[in-house]
Order: C-alpha cells, then structure tokens, then sequence
C-alpha cells in the first residue's frame, strides 16, 4: 500500500465507450484519501459513476460539442493542461496515472513531466488495422488517433501495458522506458451481475444463439466469421447474433442462415441477458494487443471461441471451455466453433484465476511504489 502522502492525480480524457469501464474500475480500485480524478467526456450522466468519490475530489471538463471546439481542443488543449497543472499544486500531486491513452496531451506531455512523473496507460502499442470509407476518414484517423498513439509512447518515461507480448514489443522499441506488466481490469460491474434488461432484438429466440460482441471494426474479424457462417451449414441450425455498434465494413450477401445484427451500444443492463442465453461467443479478433471482453464472458461462464492470438492464448490456453482457431483460418473457425457447440464446458474458472480484483490491486500497487520511489 502507498503512502498516505503520495497522492494520485487520475486522468482519463476519453471517458467513453470500452475506456470507460477500464478507467472507472482501476480508479474504484486504487482511489485513496488525497487523490484526484480528473475526467473528461461528453455525457454528464457518466458522473453518476463517481457518486462514491467526494465532490472535492473531482474535477468533470466537458468535451467540446462544437466542430470548431473539438478540433482546437484536440491540438491546443489549453483549459485542460492548465487544470492539470494547477491540481498538481493544490493537491501535492505526486504522480500522474493516465488511463485512457489521453490523445490531446501528446503536444504537453514533456511539459506535464516536468512538473510530475506520468505513468501512461498504452492500450495499443501498434495502430489496429481499420478499414476507412473515404480517405478523409483514414486521414483524419491517421493525424488524430495513430499519430498521437506513437507520440505519446515515445514521450512518456513510465509505462503500464495489460499484455505480456505487448510489453515485449514496448521493451524492444523503447529499451530505456521503465515499462511495467499488469493483469487487465475485469470490465465486469455491478449493472452487468444484476442486469435485468432483456435485449429486444431477441426477444423471438427462444433458445441459443452463437455470438459476436463488440464494435465493429476491421482488427476485429467479423467479416471472417460472418463469412465461416454462411459458408458452413452445419453451423447455421443455430442463429449468428453480431451485437454492437459501427459502420458495417463489409458488405452482406443473400442470407441463406438466421443472422441477427444488433448495430447500436449494448446497455450494461442487458450485458447479463445477451450473454447468458448465449451457446458460444465467438471473437474472430485479426489483431489484438489487450482487451478485457474475456472477463464478461467468463463471468457468465460462456463459451468461447478465440482466435489463437499470443494474447488469447497466454490468457485463456490452459482453461476449460475454450476453443482456439488458426488466426483468419475460415475452415479452422468453423471447426472450432462446432467443437465449443458440443462441449459442456464453462469458463467461469478464467474468470475466478485470472480477473480477481485483489490480484490487479496488489500488481497496480506494486508498479505505483516503484515508480514512486523512483
């Protein structure tokens, strides 16, 4: 445990969608007396999620809503690094955690760390494959996502990653960071155990389904396995549910199998019902570095079919209920989501090993004293 003298200042400036259950989650965890949480997101109800933190204790900027707005404050963040600095002062901050890649510090990041070490949460050490419309969206996502991600790596001294391969890829790049392993936060809360919300686009499926959860995007392989399914009958005696939302990047075919897609966000509320009636859920992920979608299904006890990235595997390889495949193998999917079909198996064990919280807590607080000490 840390000092009671070595106060946090927590950061998380994209406080949305998959970044938020990982920001609130660690900040729950590891929050002492002292410490401050600054958030930045563009949806005041989110502030419900720190009703438990004293008013005092955080600072709430509103994301621009304005084009205009948006675009000065992705390159000249002036009013955010001038809070930034100013609670370092008021609060005796010792150390900066920033937890959601924090894009718009990439220009005040040597300035920041002067004032105060940062440790720096990378999420993605290599820019995820995307699949862009128009070259103006590839553009804009080059100069506003996979720019500042490299800049920020390179800036920053201290680094937390959540993936074994993705902490031997920093090490190899950057030999003279001090880069620190930690078990992924469980994305698991209280409104995804107790939900009570059924999802209404299934609400005439009577029995199981096979399942994709998540946005859509390219890294993500959907395509693949909306393609092993069409292609192989033998999986289509049950209903193929793609749930979450995106730009559908590829395009549908005459669909000889029931395939459902919910394309908008899933409530937590509903989380318990999609997965629990769930026969299997299938991540036909092309690249991933780190991710926490393992610790909801695992909690339901659900299936899983994964593809046999290093980080699946070092996640997941030495539990029950677990199918691998040859990453973008179709026939290897389609062989691998039958045998999940027939298995009895649940995965609620990988949640019980690997997602305890006390092991992340005790992991965070080890890397925070040592960088403390430092």
């Amino acid at each position: 445990m840390r000092a009671t003298s070595q106060h946090i200042l927590f950061i998380a400036t994209e406080y949305a969608a998959g970044m938020r259950p990982y920001a609130c989650r660690i900040i729950h965890d590891l929050w002492q007396q002292g410490d401050h949480v600054l958030i930045v997101a563009k949806d005041e109800s989110l502030k419900q999620d720190f009703a438990d933190i004293p008013p005092e204790s955080l600072t709430w900027i509103d994301y621009p809503k304005q084009k205009l707005a948006k675009l000065l404050f992705r390159f000249y963040p002036t009013r955010l690094t001038q809070t930034i600095e100013r609670l370092i002062e008021e609060h005796d901050i010792k150390l900066i955690y920033s937890l959601t890649e924090e894009l718009v510090l990439a220009g005040s990041i040597h300035r920041l760390q002067r004032k105060c070490p940062v440790l720096y949460t990378v999420h993605d050490a290599i820019h995820h494959d995307i699949k862009f419309k128009t070259f103006e969206a590839w553009l804009r996502d080059r100069i506003l996502m996979a720019r500042p991600q490299r800049l920020m790596l390179k800036s920053t001294h201290h680094i937390i990653t959540n993936s074994h391969e993705q902490l031997e890829c920093i090490r190899q790049l950057y030999p003279s960071h001090d880069v620190h392993y930690a078990p992924f936060p469980s994305l698991v809360n209280e409104a995804i155990m107790t939900g009570k919300r059924c999802v209404t686009e299934l609400e005439g499926i009577t029995g199981k389904y096979i399942l994709f959860f998540g946005n859509l995007l390219l890294y993500k392989g959907v395509h693949l396995l909306y393609d092993t399914y069409l292609n192989h009958p033998e999986l289509q005696g049950l209903p193929l549910v793609i749930a979450g939302a995106g730009t559908l990047y590829f395009d549908l075919k005459p669909q000889p199998g029931r395939i459902i897609f919910i394309n908008r966000f899933i409530d937590d509320e509903e989380i318990r019902d999609l997965f629990s009636r769930a026969a299997t859920v299938v991540y036909p992920y092309i690249s991933a570095t780190q991710s926490g979608i393992v610790s909801i299904a695992s909690y339901f006890g659900t299936k899983m079919v994964l593809s046999d990235l290093p980080f699946f595997v070092q996640t997941c390889g030495n539990f029950k209920g677990v199918e691998f495949f040859r990453n973008g193998d179709c026939e290897s999917m389609a062989k691998a989501i039958s045998r999940s079909l027939q298995s009895s198996d649940s995965t609620r064990e990988i949640y019980d090993a690997i997602y305890s919280p006390m092991a992340m807590q005790e992991s965070i607080n080890d890397i925070l004293s040592k960088v403390l000490g430092q």
